[in-house]
């Protein structure tokens, strides 16, 4: 099948890994030097980011794991090889962060009556080594979030990071010149819930996806459309289009032609008709024919 003419700049597999390989390194690393800053500080702000920080390190192992096993042929077994296994890793991730969610605000609520004093410039130097990491993390996805989901997932978790990070040096400027230790707390329930925001939109991707719903990037009648769009069909039925991995979407369907036509033609009409799905992001079609006689 032709490829259509547009320039996708798609970055090469080698490029894509060597930036999950640092990716994960920097926030693995991060991750630890936050979570021991947290508990000698008794900032709970710093803690919260560190689990949201240890959470985007499973996000882009997933992610990794994901775009390994695309890669695999299919088996006897699994028809469709391993793609699915990404969107299952997401479901697993969001259910794990929504935990870590509750956990932080539990504490949060817990510390409000009798909040412990916080070192707020170790809460500065931490926070802002957390800016430039996750800036630097972010930059590593810019090129290639572009094109494919999976890599617009992590460069948006390491901007939010970005962003959290700059919220948790504001409160530990503000602690470290006011003394107000609540602002940890404040600022640990601020990022429970910008985790919560983010969480809950992934956690419903991937239950949608998981139980082979329309991706949201999927437009139905809009697919409808397409394939009504060619000349030789004049109806369609048994539409369905589901995603089999976080990057890669399929459809199968009966067209239904306006007269017989011989087996050249439909070969036509079909490739036509999955060159034109292709541009709306149908890599897989099964297309079943008949004629409106």
């Amino acid at each position: 099948m032709s490829h259509h003419g547009h320039d996708h700049s798609v970055p090469s597999l080698k490029d894509i890994n060597r930036a999950f390989y640092i990716g994960i390194a920097l926030n693995s690393i991060f991750t630890l030097i936050e979570f021991v800053a947290g508990y000698y500080t008794n900032s709970l702000a710093l803690i919260s980011d560190a689990s949201h920080n240890l959470s985007d390190v499973a996000s882009l192992i997933i992610s990794l794991i994901g775009m390994k096993l695309a890669q695999k042929t299919a088996t006897y077994l699994y028809t469709y090889g391993y793609k699915k296994a990404s969107i299952l890793a997401s479901l697993i991730n969001s259910v794990l962060l929504i935990f870590i969610v509750v956990k932080i605000f539990v504490e949060a609520i817990s510390r409000l009556g009798s909040q412990p004093e916080v070192l707020g410039s170790v809460v500065i130097i931490t926070a802002i080594i957390g800016v430039i990491i996750n800036s630097i993390s972010a930059l590593l996805f810019y090129k290639g979030q572009r094109n494919d989901i999976n890599l617009k997932g992590a460069f948006i978790h390491m901007m939010v990071d970005t962003l959290v990070s700059v919220g948790v040096v504001v409160s530990g400027i503000i602690i470290h010149y006011t003394s107000w230790d609540i602002v940890d707390s404040i600022t640990s329930f601020v990022i429970g819930f910008v985790i919560l925001i983010t969480t809950w939109s992934l956690l419903k991707e991937s239950l949608r996806l998981t139980l082979d719903g329309i991706p949201k990037d999927i437009n139905k009648e809009e697919i409808k459309a397409v394939i009504l769009s060619n000349k030789s069909v004049e109806n369609l039925h048994h539409l369905h289009i589901w995603a089999l991995s976080s990057t890669e979407n399929a459809i199968t369907v009966l067209v239904i032609l306006k007269k017989e036509v011989n087996i050249n033609e439909i070969r036509s009409i079909k490739k036509d008709i999955k060159h034109n799905l292709e541009h709306h992001n149908i890599q897989h079609s099964t297309i079943e024919v008949d004629s409106a006689g």
